[in-house]
């Protein structure tokens, strides 16, 4: 290096400072959940030595929490409950939407952040547009994407990678008819929502986009439990694609009825 040549240098934005849990923000919508299970084992294999700042955003006056809920819940236990000082590395400027991208970029570089929870932060940031149109086809088919706490009631759809792979698949037009389909067929049964059935439905719909009658599907399948139809894919031992199983059970329960055309077999084993 030539000695006249001068050096890059990096520096974190973010400004050190030591704050108090009390004045910290947390449990923001695009937040996972503390879990007591990763408290404790925090607690159990705890080091000062390896304790790196919380990150903060400072907004409207207020200190919100981005990354270092359980490490903040971990030491306010092992101080009986009370508060304690806590270094921070805190950022200035950042909006809620910025902030929910952070977070989710933070957690991912970890392997912390489960795909619900990613999707929802994303959702918060509106920064993915993908998110942002499937969340939008699921609203508008009548649905509620349960990313968080599910309940299991109707027209609720739990799964995440079924949903983004299905999406994925179809584009976003045969997306929502998938969805009209489901719904139509089976009211928002929760069964009709498993992961499974939804990688099925995908497929079977990619492989007959142009020759299924929408109309045909419903009255039929209707009269179908999809129950009935995860025991029969279970019992398909010709292959280990899951979707597949599936996929053949809604063809061969379209063509179950008498007149009209038949769907010949296209899937690519």
């Amino acid at each position: 290096m030539k000695h006249n040549e001068k050096l890059v240098q990096y520096s974190n934005p973010g400004e050190k400072k030591q704050l108090s849990t009390a004045v910290l923000t947390s449990g923001l919508p695009y937040q996972r959940p503390v879990k007591q299970t990763v408290v404790n084992r925090l607690i159990k294999c705890w080091n000062n030595k390896y304790l790196t700042p919380i990150v903060v955003s400072c907004r409207d006056g207020k200190y919100y929490l981005l990354d270092g809920q359980h490490r903040v819940s971990a030491m306010r236990r092992m101080n009986g409950g009370k508060d304690v000082i806590v270094p921070c590395l805190v950022y200035t400027g950042l909006t809620y939407a910025q902030e929910a991208e952070m977070y989710v970029r933070l957690d991912k570089s970890k392997g912390h952040l489960k795909l619900p929870h990613e999707i929802k932060a994303s959702l918060e940031s509106g920064a993915d547009a993908v998110v942002l149109d499937i969340d939008k086809r699921i609203s508008e088919g009548g649905f509620t994407w349960a990313l968080d706490r599910p309940t299991g009631a109707a027209y609720e759809i739990q799964p995440a990678r079924a949903i983004k792979s299905a999406y994925k698949l179809l584009g976003g037009p045969a997306f929502s008819r998938m969805l009209e389909l489901l719904a139509g067929a089976w009211h928002g049964s929760p069964s009709s929502l498993k992961s499974c059935m939804i990688a099925g439905m995908a497929l079977f719909l990619k492989t007959y986009e142009t020759e299924i009658d929408d109309y045909t599907f419903v009255a039929r399948l209707s009269q179908v439990d999809p129950f009935d139809i995860a025991q029969l894919a279970k019992v398909d031992f010709t292959t280990d694609r899951r979707n597949l199983r599936y996929a053949r059970v809604l063809r061969k329960k379209y063509n179950a009825y008498p007149g009209g055309k038949k769907l010949r077999y296209r899937f690519k084993d």
